[in-house]
């Protein structure tokens, strides 16, 4: 199977507005959930190598919090995260629940909970709009989180897929409660098929 190509700037320019529409969605959800105004921008669009992911972060031994979803339908199949640095994941949680917590643990339910439901409002409201883009169902798995180093997350999640995919859209994602912000990543990983059905669909060569 052949490397995905890297896209041009109407392809960029493409994914960052899919992006800006999924978040547009997403904060009416957020802001419903937490009961409370929330703003959520995406601040950067990139398509990159799997292999440079880690240098977003602290390197692959980066204490991250991941919650990640699988999106699938004809001629399309990929993986969605949304990834925390543990200090921001701790800040998330903060802002979203009112409550300071001494450290963010794998123990502690409640913030565990709040993450896994962002993540599965974020996840799923770009998964929506992508499927409105592409004009087919988009299907999701039930969301997971993780709490490890980023390299052993993404190894074991990836596994499978790996083998089809060669790029990730990246999309830098900022959270503001007021005047409080938090910084996190949103990744779509997608296989080859999956990105030519994006680009095919939306008319963009």
């Amino acid at each position: 199977m052949s490397p995905i190509k890297r896209p041009s700037y109407l392809r960029i320019d493409a994914l960052k507005e899919l992006g800006n529409i999924g978040s547009a969605h997403a904060i009416t959800g957020l802001s419903e959930l937490l009961n409370k105004r929330i703003d959520v921008s995406i601040t950067n669009v990139d398509i990159i190598p799997l292999q440079i992911i880690y240098t977003l972060f602290n390197g692959p031994e980066s204490m991250v919090s991941v919650v990640y979803l699988e999106g699938y339908s004809e001629e399309f199949r990929g993986m969605m995260f949304l990834i925390f640095p543990n200090p921001e994941a701790q800040k998330m949680v903060e802002l979203a629940t009112g409550i300071e917590i001494p450290s963010l643990l794998p123990s502690d339910e409640m913030s565990l909970s709040t993450l896994k439901e962002i993540g599965n409002i974020m996840c799923g409201c770009y998964l929506n709009t992508m499927a409105t883009f592409i004009g087919r169902k988009i299907m999701h798995s039930v969301p997971q989180l993780s709490m490890d180093m980023l390299g052993s997350v993404m190894d074991s999640i990836l596994v499978d897929l790996s083998m089809e995919s060669d790029y990730a859209i990246v999309l830098e994602t900022a959270f503001s409660f007021t005047k409080d912000k938090c910084n996190g990543f949103l990744f779509f990983i997608p296989t080859s098929e999956s990105i030519d059905t994006i680009f095919n669909a939306i008319g963009v060569e």
